[in-house]
């Protein structure tokens, strides 16, 4: 399978200024915009260190990456499907318990769950198994949902819903499903009511967790409406530190970052919509991590390019990244650019990882715009290692 064929050339001289370190107004984290594969298609990534030499390696569609000088190795074929190569996530699991890692994709076209299995010998073709074929999925995200220890797989159906458990005495993965009214476009998981166990997010409504995940029922409460095309994740944390968890999204397919705040009306559990920012559209892959290294996280937030072929509101609007740091005792987001009008955003599956082991997260971003590494180059910690 040959490379991935140039989208387009014509923003070639934008690169050229990418070279230099965005730096938002008063604020010391700056990011270097790194081209990996500026011809990349495909739209998730994954973060690990494939050959075992001590450096993390990008995995990144039918190609891995090796550090740190970046050379392409290639891991299998991938399927085009309708224009769009499949592999909506690039999940990084040990499935087969042989102590390196394997990547579970959840897809959409193909309507597949499927492994890539790390070979002893990364440099030959990567074996692929299906899980399931059960429907549509915008993408998938990994969660301990039954707290057994074993991250489960958490798809985010359009038409179905359902999860599926790790068995880890077989190795294998096993079907449960969630209330109808979670398929949506959007899902998300984490302790809605407080009660300690992590309950599941649709469009329209939370799924609260039983005592026992796999025998239990799970109640469904149709609390708010997020719209049509919440973003994947939808963010189950705490940016107001109030001791409930909130939700943070962004429109998929529109215009709009914004967050629920969850109160309280007596014994009524209410929640209150305020916006994030209105500026820009197609945030499909919203990140909750640390970039700053204040202790506390942040949204990174990016437009995907041309999610439905710039037939979404804003779809020919520039590419941007931002970072939102919540304020409590002002309420109130605070934004600072990462990259802005550049080849660089978000697709399906981004990942925040120390790439070059220097003790600051950086950003990997995949998307049909091309695959890049976003360094950051804030002043790290005393104790933070030599760049290799």
């Amino acid at each position: 399978m040959s490379r991935p064929t140039p989208l387009s050339r014509s923003l070639s001289a934008i690169l050229a200024a990418l070279a230099l370190p965005v730096r938002g107004a008063g604020d010391e984290t700056r990011f270097a915009v790194h081209e990996i594969n500026p011809d990349s298609a495909f739209s998730a990534c994954a973060v690990d260190d494939v050959n075992r030499d001590g450096r993390l390696d990008i995995v990144c569609g039918a190609w891995w990456y090796e550090a740190p000088r970046w050379t392409a190795h290639f891991i299998q074929p991938v399927q085009q499907i309708r224009g769009r190569y499949d592999g909506y996530s690039h999940l990084p699991y040990d499935v087969d318990g042989d102590g390196d890692t394997d990547f579970v994709n959840v897809n959409y076209r193909s309507q597949s769950i499927h492994v890539t299995e790390h070979p002893a010998d990364p440099g030959r073709p990567w074996p692929k198994h299906t899980i399931a074929l059960p429907g549509a999925m915008e993408s998938g995200r990994l969660h301990d949902i039954d707290a057994d220890g074993h991250l489960d797989i958490l798809p985010n159906g359009v038409k179905f819903a359902a999860w599926w458990r790790f068995d880890p005495k077989f190795r294998r993965f096993e079907r449960h499903d969630l209330p109808a009214e979670v398929a949506s476009h959007g899902v998300g998981f984490g302790d809605i009511d407080g009660d300690g166990r992590g309950d599941v997010v649709g469009a329209k409504g939370w799924a609260r967790a039983p005592e026992d995940r796999l025998a239990g029922a799970w109640d469904w409460f149709p609390e708010f409406d997020l719209g049509k095309s919440a973003s994947v994740p939808i963010l189950v944390v705490d940016p107001d530190e109030d001791g409930d968890n909130d939700l943070v999204l962004a429109n998929g397919h529109d215009y709009g970052l914004f967050w629920m705040e969850q109160t309280r009306e007596g014994e009524k559990r209410r929640w209150k919509r305020q916006s994030i920012d209105d500026s820009w559209s197609q945030c499909h892959a919203p990140l909750w991590c640390d970039l700053d290294g204040d202790g506390r996280p942040e949204l990174v937030a990016g437009k995907r390019y041309l999610a439905h072929d710039g037939r979404d509101p804003g779809a020919h609007d520039p590419l941007v990244i931002y970072r939102y740091q919540f304020d409590p005792a002002r309420k109130a987001w605070d934004k600072h650019p990462i990259a802005e009008n550049g080849k660089v955003g978000f697709g399906l599956d981004p990942k925040a990882a120390d790439l070059d082991a220097d003790g600051d997260l950086d950003l990997v971003c995949p998307g049909r715009s091309g695959l890049f590494w976003l360094e950051n180059l804030r002043l790290g910690p005393a104790a933070a290692k030599p760049k290799s």
